[in-house]
């Protein structure tokens, strides 16, 4: 019963359905025309993109700047590993040091006598002392562990040995 009203309904209106599905059609048509030109319009500028300008094309631009964005990141991770291992030498470098002169005994003219202490970042190194007489000459070095010497230390190596530790601290 549906059905007999739905082929009366097509034979009254059929020019009019024809129209409209012929103009959508023509619009069909039309958008299909115009996708391909948009289509055609994209694939030129892809192809001028990766043709790029003279005898080199993007792609290959590319890959040979990311073989170089590799190779930079690669020399990167050597440098930090050398700096590792300088920041680590320079740890134990001496970074302090501290000269006192005095003048031993009183018979000899001048501030002949020295002691020096020479300390790495960690406080560790050596106080060396020189004493000069007319008789003779004496030198002494004393091993410095944490700033401390288990030797014991003259007044003079006291104070190369603080000024080492002031000079660090610079």
């Amino acid at each position: 019963m549906i059905w007999n009203q739905v082929v009366l309904w097509l034979g009254l209106y059929t020019v009019e359905i024809l129209l409209v599905l012929g103009a959508m059609c023509l619009g069909l048509v039309f958008f299909c025309l115009y996708l391909l030109t948009a289509i055609r319009s994209l694939k030129k500028r892809y192809l001028l993109l990766m043709q790029g300008h003279g005898d080199v094309n993007i792609e290959e631009l590319l890959n040979h700047y990311g073989g170089m964005i590799s190779g930079c990141l690669e020399k990167q991770k050597a440098f930090e590993l050398r700096l590792a291992e300088i920041e680590r030498q320079l740890a134990l470098s001496i970074t302090g040091v501290g000269l006192v002169r005095f003048n031993a005994f009183q018979e000899t003219g001048g501030d002949l006598s020295f002691s020096l202490a020479l300390l790495d970042s960690h406080e560790n190194g050596v106080v060396l002392t020189s004493i000069f007489g007319r008789e003779d000459s004496r030198f002494y070095g004393k091993p410095v562990r944490e700033g401390q010497s288990t030797y014991l230390l003259s007044e003079e190596e006291k104070q190369a040995l603080a000024e080492a530790r002031q000079r660090m601290a610079l």
